[in-house]
């Protein structure tokens, strides 16, 4: 029976047959792929055994790099659904200087490799996987870098071509960074848990999670091609942001590559809200003040770092200059810096402690203590710092303007000169000088010249401004002094400390026991019935010769008021912490005072915090016996407002300005001799304890 015919005559055949050559078709053509794929495997694992494809392999990638390659674990091919090659157990060796065999060491790897590239006898990476990777970057300390990778020449002298990286993609898992620096050892470990670095449409994309130290790091951000940093041409850029609880830092900019290595030039910027991030570096990071903001064009070439145009700024204070830091062998590191206003109260330097009462009594002990002194943190390599500001606040000090000093620093010597700023409304200007030779004390030369010192600024500042009015101040110091401690360090002391005052007023009531012990002597020297105005004191001298922590004083401390002259002899021991001077009015010449109504000599004698104001026992003037209780604490300070003045008369003021300095012959002091005073004032110092 024949099939129908259509419209046009034709014979219309059967839907199903037409849809079962179709299925035939196809089914022809998978078989044919499957077929060829089959083939492809067969042949392709004939013509790259295992074995075949680890040598070419090692042999490419060592050609390439420079560097021995190896497999040794076990290698095998996958071609769904990429071509990949696995391997166990990879091993990139180091540069000839470098200080271990290996560079690189894989647990395990996956290769994607390109077909084509492959058939043709050559290793195009597409990308790969590497897991349990330990890697070590290092330095020989003179620019060369192992991860500088250079083509291994023929014996032609032809570069062997490289293995190809562009729009190669890369992950890490589970790897370990040792980075090593030939003159300094190892700088520094980080941990990746993932590192993903994937190139597409002409951008390379970077993502990673580490640790540095115990503390967890995100990284993500762009950067050059693979391709461009294996080729070794020109400048390799790179846009990176790090954060972690509390800290973000960030860096653009491009390194160098090739004959360049080790060559950066970038912009970095940092923001610290805690200090957590560097208390993997330092414990002294914990004490930062917050929040910690610094940023700085960077720039590194064969010798030095550089950073410029850097800003830092710590709880709230800037810090602006750059820093130079010289690399190789003679290493060194030159800063400029300068601020406007810094307030060290904000940094938490010069807070006074809590103390305890028993604290408190056992540091009266002794005026000078045993605590050293941190010498050794001083820095050992050459340095230069140089700084200035224009306003500096210190704890328990007058407020500091126009600050300039320059550190110098380099194996056992450190220099501070010059050391100049204004205070008080003076000018002081100094030096300081620290030799730290090896096995023997430090040795420290101080040198200050304080001129036009407001005595009234600083009695505000120290003293409450209770005490004094008016009166500038002069203060010329030579001091050579050795030792670790204040204790060594005074009783060391040798040189000559000079301090002169003029007109001075001391206001208030001036028999106050806890601070003003000039006013109380010139109380006890000069009694007066009931009220009088302020004392004005016209000038005092305190002169002393240092020697070995001795002043002798033969009359090298004065005072003068409009009616009388006071000198004082005796020694100043800061090597037992001891105090012992004898004062002696006289009455100026043509002034209606009777000598007679003056104390005739006082002793001030005792350990440095407590020393005992004495008077004569017969009481030339009766109502001055009552005054013989202790002086307040303070040790030194006991003179500090003597030792400050000019002259007016013959045994005053001019005849201390004119004692003899610590080069001239010594006498001996009244003191070492007993203390061979007037006998009504013996009596008393034979029954004094």
């Amino acid at each position: 029976m024949k099939a129908p015919a259509g419209p046009s005559g034709e014979v219309a055949r059967p839907v199903s047959g037409a849809w079962h050559r179709a299925w035939l078709i196809s089914g022809i053509v998978l078989a044919m792929i499957v077929l060829l794929l089959a083939t492809a495997v067969v042949a392709l694992r004939r013509a790259y055994p295992p074995d075949r494809l680890a040598a070419l392999l090692s042999e490419q990638v060592t050609a390439a790099t420079g560097r021995a390659f190896r497999i040794d674990g076990d290698l095998s091919i996958h071609l769904l659904p990429t071509i990949a090659v696995k391997a166990n157990d990879i091993v990139l060796g180091n540069a000839e200087w470098g200080s271990q065999p290996d560079m690189i060491r894989l647990r395990r790897a996956a290769f994607e490799v390109s077909l084509r590239d492959l058939l043709d006898g050559q290793i195009r990476i597409l990308s790969v996987d590497m897991e349990e990777a330990d890697v070590l970057l290092e330095s020989d300390g003179a620019m060369r870098f192992n991860w500088h990778l250079a083509p291994r020449r023929s014996s032609g002298g032809k570069a062997a071509e490289r293995v190809a990286l562009e729009g190669i993609s890369v992950s890490v898992s589970n790897a370990r960074i040792i980075y090593r620096d030939g003159n300094k050892g190892v700088l520094g470990t980080v941990t990746i848990d993932m590192l993903d670095v994937h190139a597409q449409g002409g951008q390379t994309s970077l993502s990673a999670t580490f640790k540095l130290g115990s503390r967890p790091w995100k990284a993500e951000g762009q950067i050059g091609a693979m391709g461009e940093l294996q080729a070794g041409k020109g400048e390799w850029p790179f846009d990176l942001r790090f954060t972690t609880d509390g800290t973000t830092v960030s860096a653009a900019g491009n390194m160098g590559t090739g004959p360049r290595a080790g060559l950066l030039e970038a912009r970095l910027s940092a923001r610290l809200d805690t200090a957590a991030a560097l208390s993997e570096f330092s414990a002294a990071a914990a004490n930062l003040p917050m929040p910690v903001e610094a940023s700085a064009t960077v720039r590194r070439d064969v010798s030095e770092w550089r950073a410029e145009s850097m800003q830092l700024s710590m709880g709230g204070q800037m810090l602006t200059g750059q820093v130079n830091f010289h690399t190789g062998p003679s290493s060194r590191l030159d800063a400029d810096l300068s601020a406007a206003s810094i307030d060290l109260a904000k940094w938490h330097i010069g807070k006074a402690g809590t103390r305890t009462p028993a604290a408190a009594s056992a540091q009266r002990a002794q005026f000078f203590g045993d605590t050293p002194l941190p010498f050794d943190a001083l820095p050992q390599f050459p340095m230069q710092i140089a700084l200035k500001v224009a306003r500096l606040d210190m704890p328990g000090t007058p407020t500091l303007s126009a600050l300039n000093l320059r550190w110098v620093s380099e194996a056992g010597r450190a220099t501070v000169e010059p050391l100049s700023f204004a205070a008080a409304g003076g000018e002081v200007r100094g030096r300081i000088d620290v030799a730290l030779p090896k096995n023997a004390p430090p040795r420290t030369d101080l040198l200050v010249n304080a001129k036009s010192l407001s005595v009234e600024s600083l009695d505000a500042q120290w003293g409450g401004g209770t005490h004094f009015k008016g009166g500038r101040a002069n203060l010329d110091l030579k001091l050579a002094i050795t030792g670790r401690t204040p204790r060594s360090l005074a009783a060391s002391s040798t040189g000559e400390v000079h301090l002169t005052m003029r007109e001075v007023s001391l206001t208030g009531k001036a028999a106050a026991l806890d601070r003003d012990i000039v006013a109380r002597l010139l109380e006890m020297l000069v009694p007066r019935q009931g009220g009088r105005p302020d004392l004005i004191v016209q000038c005092a001298v305190a002169r002393l010769p240092l020697r070995n922590g001795v002043a002798v004083i033969d009359r090298s401390i004065a005072m003068e008021t409009s009616q009388l002259a006071v000198t004082a002899s005796g020694e100043l021991n800061l090597a037992k912490q001891t105090i012992e001077l004898a004062f002696r009015p006289r009455v100026k010449k043509g002034l209606d005072l009777n000598p007679a109504s003056l104390v005739q000599l006082m002793l001030v004698r005792g350990p440095l915090e407590r020393p005992e104001l004495s008077i004569d026992p017969k009481g030339t003037v009766r109502q001055a016996a009552d005054y013989g209780v202790a002086a307040a604490t303070g040790g030194l300070s006991l003179l500090a407002p003597a030792l400050l003045g000019g002259g007016a008369e013959a045994g005053g003021c001019d005849s201390a300005a004119k004692a003899p300095g610590p080069g001239a012959k010594p006498k001996t002091s009244t003191a070492s001799r007993g203390l061979k005073l007037p006998r009504p004032f013996s009596g008393l110092k034979q029954a004094a304890p």
